[in-house]
């Protein structure tokens, strides 16, 4: 027994060094699309992966990016496709976490990943969160090794069951409206809105967007109008939309037109719904009161001499009363139609969706 105990202490022993070991992540990476759960990115998740993991230090290259960072929890500067990155690594457990600042064209905001690989090393799972000051989103990207995985799908004698895919595709027009009214009087930067879906949207025949599905945004610019010019304006970002299920997607999308009831209008390339301007408001109302100074003056003076100085007053008390008033606040009222125009594909299992009606 003696004997036996020695013999599996030194076989311990000897795949010690082994089972520590850091996970490897060197290869050549493929997105599985379908086993992924793609949430809001500010950039669409690279379809693959080139990763040098080599003495310490770890290469990627994710089209048009290519980054390095040494394991040393000191922060690597890199300016690669257009946007600055600090990285650091980190290992937890045998777990990688990555930490990237990212500064460029699509914004500031922080990249958190937990790399994960799989025991034969044939899957690399990332599960990313973006954060910044608009929110935060959550996503997990699943990464394959071609040469590994297509020989496992193959021996794979009871794979489940294919799930059917509906994807809507990045274009698509969502008509909208309103749940809470809004207006530059009343809202706020960073204020939530609400809104219902009014019409059916479909897929390869089905519907996947029911009428009633829940939409979530944010106002993230509101200007009330000036005192002497300019309008009030509004800028909506679409966050969410729940299913009547609970399914929920996190995505982002913009505003493709608004409807008649809006007292302005709509500026498609800025995605800017605008009031409308008083320049007829302020005349009239400069008009009204010089009207009523020459009718004084006259009666006070009896004279042509005293209407022109009892309308000249009136003006300037006219122009007085413009300048200290704003323009008329922009009001969208509850139950204005709303489009909303998809940035990205949104993408369901068969599933999740439920017996079509």
């Amino acid at each position: 027994m003696t004997t036996l105990l020695k013999h599996i202490l030194v076989l311990v022993l000897c795949l010690s060094p082994a089972l520590a070991a850091d996970p490897d992540f060197s290869g050549s990476w493929k997105l599985n699309s379908q086993r992924s759960r793609l949430g809001w990115l500010p950039v669409p998740p690279a379809s693959e992966l080139q990763i040098e993991h080599r003495g310490g230090t770890l290469r990627c290259i994710e089209t048009p990016l290519i980054w390095s960072a040494a394991f040393d929890g000191k922060s690597a500067k890199t300016h690669s496709g257009g946007v600055t990155l600090s990285t650091v690594l980190k290992w937890e457990g045998r777990a990688l976490l990555i930490n990237t600042l990212v500064g460029g064209a699509h914004g500031d905001y922080t990249q958190m990943d937990r790399w994960d690989l799989s025991r034969d090393g044939g899957t690399l799972t990332i599960r990313r969160e973006i954060v910044r000051l608009s929110g935060e989103s959550e996503s997990t990207l699943v990464y394959e090794q071609p040469a590994r995985a297509e020989p496992l799908r193959l021996a794979a004698a009871d794979a489940p069951r294919q799930v059917r895919r509906y994807v809507i595709p990045t274009g698509t027009r969502v008509p909208l409206a309103l749940i809470n009214s809004l207006s530059t009087k009343q809202s706020s930067e960073g204020d939530r809105v609400f809104l219902r879906s009014t019409f059916p949207i479909l897929a390869d025949g089905r519907v996947v967007i029911p009428p009633g599905s829940y939409v979530e945004g944010t106002l993230t610019q509101v200007k009330r109008p000036g005192r002497v010019t300019g309008r009030g304006e509004m800028f909506l970002r679409f966050d969410s939309l729940t299913l009547p299920n609970g399914v929920t997607r996190d995505f982002r999308a913009r505003v493709g037109a608004v409807d008649g009831q809006a007292n302005g209008d709509f500026d498609r390339k800025e995605g800017k719904i605008s009031g409308e301007g008083n320049k007829s408001g302020d005349a009239r109302t400069i008009g009204e009161a010089a009207g009523a100074g020459a009718t004084i003056g006259g009666i006070a003076t009896r004279s042509a001499a005293g209407m022109g100085i009892g309308a000249g007053a009136g003006a300037v008390a006219g122009l007085a009363g413009v300048l200290l008033s704003r323009g008329p606040d922009l009001v969208l009222p509850k139950g204005s139609s709303v489009e909303m125009i998809l940035d990205r594909p949104l993408a369901y299992d068969e599933d999740e969706l439920g017996r079509p009606h």
